[in-house]
């Protein structure tokens, strides 16, 4: 069976050192490494300058810039292969420091050994390809993100809007950085799941057909499932599946009510109806603002939670969010109001047209059950 050849760079000026890691690689029977050794960071710059290594060994004590330094510099540097820190003793700072500066791991020199750096270096390999891979992804997604929103003409700038004026209230109601990230990439990434909707439907400027409006009811589930590669889909996968709950419980897919839908998919949904309520839509022209601060508030309490929607009302009157004058586009989104049979106030757009609770929850107990899995949910 043929053995994955590696290249390393041992950046170490001590070449007894060199020899010995060499040596003791050489005795590491799942890989072929070779390895190549520079003695300085300046030397290790010029070695990958128009070199192709997997991984660089990284001494700590160096002549000139030592290994911290380096890994300071380097931090955020793409061309920069996956890196190992030895040092001569151990030495709990170092090793804090290292990780924190992007190294993959770290071990005292006199602590390794023919299998334990060999299995390491195996490791931080796979942490960096999947790395890359999930990156890939992202990209991936993203930009299906804005393919969702380009098919239908009347999202322009949708997006963009979103994920401000999600982050304008969150840092409203005192959320953290991370938090206020989630939002932003919610308010991206919320109706990715269009992309799995017929454009006829997004664009229908006439009521929907119960057949249509089931199709409509699957994008939280289709944008959560896409959305499944990425690395924080644990965090905003919630997200994207319940923005269209209602707080009595009557929205879709899951007819989550309350606090059992997720705060920051409690934020989007009043985000995502204000910005709805602005936009002509197929079947009205944009709403004053004085009518979508009524509506908003007549439906706190029943469609959206009502602490947030309080929140968002105040931010709204005190600081305003922005020109409303982009919004008025001309007919084609349905954003999952549903419209069977005629218009629907947008109070009412995320309730299932001409179906009650308890029909409904019959027709959709499955899909409630479960619990969250990687992006899927398990019923």
């Amino acid at each position: 069976m043929s053995r994955e050849t590696l290249r390393v760079l041992f950046v170490e000026d001590n070449p007894q050192d060199v020899e010995i890691v060499r040596r003791m690689l050489g005795r590491y029977k799942r890989a072929e490494f070779k390895v190549d050794s520079v003695a300085s960071a300046e030397e290790c710059l010029e070695a990958l300058n128009g070199n192709s290594f997997d991984l660089l060994l990284l001494d700590y004590n160096l002549p000139g810039e030592d290994g911290l330094g380096f890994l300071r510099r380097m931090k955020g540097n793409a061309t920069i292969p996956p890196v190992i820190m030895l040092t001569g003793e151990g030495d709990e700072r170092v090793a804090t420091e290292a990780m924190r500066w992007g190294a993959y791991d770290y071990f005292p020199k006199n602590s390794i050994s023919s299998e334990i750096l060999g299995q390491a270096i195996h490791q931080a390999l796979e942490k960096f390809r999947l790395a890359d891979q999930l990156e890939d992804a992202e990209q991936v997604i993203f930009a299906l993100a804005a393919a969702a929103e380009a098919k239908d003409p009347t999202t322009q700038d949708h997006l963009q809007r979103m994920q401000r004026y999600a982050v304008q209230i969150g840092q409203a109601l005192g959320l953290d950085k991370h938090q206020l990230m989630l939002l932003r990439y919610g308010g991206i990434l919320h109706d990715i799941g269009k992309i799995g909707v017929s454009e006829a439907i997004l664009c229908k400027p006439s009521p929907l057909t119960e057949v249509e409006w089931e199709e409509i009811r699957q994008h939280p589930i289709i944008g959560e499932r896409i959305c499944a590669p990425l690395k924080f889909s644990h965090e905003v996968g919630p997200i994207i599946r319940h923005h269209h709950e209602r707080w009595d419980g009557q929205g879709y897919p899951d007819l989550l009510s309350g606090e059992e839908i997720p705060f920051l998919a409690r934020v989007i949904s009043v985000v995502d109806a204000f910005d709805a309520m602005s936009s002509n839509r197929p079947y009205r022209k944009a709403l004053p603002l004085d009518e979508t601060v009524r509506r908003l508030s007549h439906g706190a309490g029943t469609q959206w939670g009502p602490d947030v929607t309080q929140v968002f009302l105040d931010l709204l009157r005190s600081q305003g969010l922005g020109d409303r004058g982009d919004r008025q586009r001309g007919p084609g989104r349905h954003g999952g109001e549903g419209r069977t049979g005629g218009t629907r106030a947008p109070h009412e757009e995320h309730a299932a047209p001409g179906r009650h609770r308890s029909d409904r929850a019959s027709a959709e107990k499955p899909a409630r059950a479960g619990k969250w899995n990687g992006g899927i949910r398990r019923g």
